[in-house]
């Protein structure tokens, strides 16, 4: 299934909805969005990947480069995960780290799955491991 990126202009910050599956196949297409929401300064982004189904290397390269440009450019980043496949494969890549806690208040959409939300505002640590990519 081809990634679909949702995003959402115009808004304080700007959110990106992420759906599909995030891999080679896909990274391309996915890379290009984030570099166009994660531009100018200061800018402020929520990555929402809470229907993301499938995760690889390839898919994380994108938000950590994301990651990378958001703190280079002095602003934030929330990323949002719900399936625990791809909070997992986050960990990994130290874009999460392990003691990200579920959402306190955020309510998954009805048609999403009933996994716990991970969230995590990236902080110099996700700033120094995405330059090391």
């Amino acid at each position: 299934m081809r990634a679909v990126c949702t995003v959402f202009v115009g808004t304080q910050p700007m959110v990106v909805s992420v759906a599909g599956e995030l891999d080679i196949a896909t990274a391309v297409h996915t890379d290009a969005i984030l570099t166009a929401a994660t531009s100018g300064t200061h800018p402020e982004v929520v990555i929402d990947l809470r229907q993301v189904t499938f995760l690889d290397c390839a898919g994380v390269r994108p938000l950590a480069a994301a990651a990378r440009r958001v703190h280079e450019a002095g602003g934030a980043l929330t990323l949002l995960a719900g399936h625990p496949m791809v909070v997992r494969v986050l960990r990994f890549n130290n874009l999460m780290p392990d003691g990200a806690a579920p959402a306190g208040g955020a309510e998954p959409a009805r048609h999403l799955p009933a996994y716990p939300i991970a969230v995590h505002h990236c902080d110099h640590r996700c700033r120094a491991l995405a330059r090391e990519r």
